[in-house]
């Protein structure tokens, strides 16, 4: 039998539980208070915010399989380059027309004031054979002198950085296309930065002698294009526009050999890479004996090289630059890879 003693301490023992349980209990959660999870992302998302990927580039224009095209076909820069073959006279000629502020689409929706050679960035690919005279005849239809400069080996009159070509003139280079290989040709007028980096640069492919075994040749420029002036790229692209050869792949018959031109004209390393094969890589192009067989290769400021290469299956693959920043903003493209005239007869037994 309980004392009266007893259950008055029983009872103050539970009073005193059930208070101290109130004062550790939490309360409810105002609507506008961050849970702990949501207060930690947060922190998280704060402290890496100047790390994200540009806003224009990784969010906005994404890479797609193919499917959804974003740029019109007309204006894909065509990477087919011209053929080789001898000039009958000896003599290489082309004109090249500098024209200033030239609406260029570099991203679908996306069009910047672009200084151009002949309409386009990069400019027209220029092909010659070693010892054939090489003559460009250069007109400045633009605002402010221009030059063009061309890699290789020419005479001081011939290099394109004293001879200043002003506006509404003309001038013409001359000299023997010399040795084979890739060259650069840009704009050397200062600020030297100003004109390559608003769009005056191509690609001379200079062929030997003797020619190399016949492929299917793609011409491919790596540029980027800096919209605001602050330093860092905004865009970067293979031929001019960001993306231009994901909304349109490039067809390959399955085991067709491929001969790429790549030159990286832009002012940061480039990293040709292939999805699903390797290439056997000529630098600078200027030896017909391939340095190595890999799928990724660094390119620096105006550095360039050959790759020959050829896909053993069908199917969607990419191509790109290894940076994944320069790939995320514009730096990629697809090969669609089919079965050719030959591999259907021999798959249907005809």
């Amino acid at each position: 039998m309980r004392t009266p003693g007893r259950v008055v301490i029983f009872t103050l023992l539970v009073l005193a539980l059930a208070a101290g349980a109130l004062l550790v209990a939490p309360g409810p959660r105002a609507a506008s208070e961050p849970s702990a999870s949501e207060a930690r992302s947060a922190a998280v998302e704060a402290a890496h915010r100047a790390h994200l990927p540009a806003t224009r580039g990784s969010h906005l224009y994404q890479y797609e399989h193919p499917g959804r095209r974003r740029f019109e076909p007309a204006k894909v820069y065509d990477p087919t380059p011209p053929p080789p073959g001898r000039a009958p006279d000896g003599v290489r000629e082309y004109t090249l027309v500098i024209e200033e502020n030239v609406p260029h689409e570099v991203a679908p929706g996306v069009t910047v004031p672009a200084w151009t050679f002949n309409g386009t960035v990069p400019g027209p690919v220029l092909r010659a054979t070693e010892g054939e005279v090489l003559r460009v005849n250069l007109v400045n239809h633009g605002t402010v002198p221009h030059t063009i400069h061309f890699h290789g080996i020419h005479p001081a009159s011939m290099d394109g950085v004293f001879e200043l070509v002003p506006p509404g003139g003309s001038a013409i280079y001359e000299f023997v296309a010399q040795p084979y290989g890739i060259m650069p040709y840009h704009c050397h007028s200062m600020p030297t930065s100003q004109h390559i980096h608003n769009g005056l640069y191509g690609m001379v492919i200079i062929d030997p002698k003797q020619g190399r075994p016949p492929m299917r040749e793609l011409a491919m420029v790596m540029s980027a294009f800096d919209l605001d002036r602050d330093g860092e790229a905004d865009f970067y692209a293979w031929n001019g526009r960001a993306f231009q050869y994901a909304d349109h792949p490039i067809e390959l018959d399955r085991g067709e050999p491929v001969r790429m031109y790549v030159m990286n004209i832009f002012e940061e390393a480039m990293v040709p890479h292939m999805h699903g094969t390797l290439y056997h890589l000529y630098p600078s192009g200027t030896s017909l004996r391939p340095s190595e067989y890999t799928d990724v290769k660094t390119l620096s400021i105006a550095e360039r090289a050959i790759l020959e290469f050829r896909y053993d299956f069908p199917g969607t693959y990419m191509f790109q630059c290894h940076v994944t920043e320069h790939m995320e903003q514009g730096l990629m493209g697809w090969f669609r890879v089919v079965n050719g005239p030959a591999q259907a007869k021999a798959h249907t037994g005809h």
